[in-house]
């Protein structure tokens, strides 16, 4: 077994739908005929009590067609451990592309996928772009400048663009590169200090003001990376760098 298929193993467990019932006590349930229970297919523990219309769509059927397309294509590219994540009812998967990079002055940033997942109807099928920086494993969301693909679970889905994608992410490096170029030239203003607190709340607030303030917004946008990426739980920090691309327009 390859170590991509290692990695890969515990995302890829079974989940099956079952009848949910509701009653007071043993002899009075009755089929709660609107919803149904999602269990783990191999240990029967339930993971979400979902609406009758709720589609499940099994890690598997989103992973597996991904990797392989990833395997068709030219570009390097390998599964990133440092923001991925998988529990029951959640996952999130991060492919990182060595060679799709730029340098943003001090180390190079690689682009990354990131594919998400839930059985509890927290989120539909998404994927994000973003990158990696290498001498942190600082993770980024590019929402902008980066297309993103979402499809609730009650839809259809389809995944098979992701040549394209790839495709379109290197066209967008140099636009990416000048952003931060011009957030490098960009002074810390209190308004951006105050959005930051507002958007990010106050655990991020307390990182940024605990050392030397921060000489730009590049700088201050990497501050925050970092607070994200190593005091954030894994389960959260998709949500803080969706607000964070938000708030630097990146």
């Amino acid at each position: 077994m390859s170590e991509n298929e290692l990695i890969l193993e515990k995302y890829l467990f079974p989940v099956k739908e079952r009848t949910a019932y509701f009653g007071s006590n043993s002899s009075n349930v009755a089929p709660a005929n609107k919803y149904k229970a999602i269990v783990h297919g191999e240990t029967g523990e339930l993971i979400s009590i979902m609406n009758n219309t709720y589609q499940v769509v099994p890690n598997r059927k989103l992973i597996l067609p991904v990797m392989e397309q990833l395997s068709q294509l030219d570009t390097k590219w390998y599964i990133d451990e440092s923001h991925s994540f998988v529990n029951p009812s959640r996952m999130r998967l991060q492919v990182t592309f060595p060679d799709l990079t730029f340098y943003d002055g001090k180390s190079e940033i690689a682009m990354s996928m990131y594919l998400h997942n839930s059985y509890d109807g927290s989120e539909g099928v998404r994927m994000f772009w973003g990158a990696i920086r290498f001498i942190c494993m600082n993770g980024m969301v590019f929402g902008k400048v980066l297309s993103k693909f979402y499809s609730r679970h009650t839809k259809n889905i389809d995944i098979s663009n992701i040549r394209e994608q790839v495709e379109q992410t290197y066209d967008q490096i140099p636009t990416i590169a000048e952003r931060v170029q011009i957030l490098q030239n960009l002074r810390v203003s209190e308004q951006i200090m105050k959005n930051t607190g507002k958007q990010l709340g106050a655990g991020v607030m307390n990182h940024i003001n605990s050392g030397p303030h921060p000489l730009n917004q590049w700088a201050l946008y990497n501050l925050i990376t970092y607070y994200i990426s190593h005091q954030v739980e894994m389960r959260m920090r998709a949500s803080y760098q969706r607000k964070l691309s938000r708030l630097f327009e990146l």
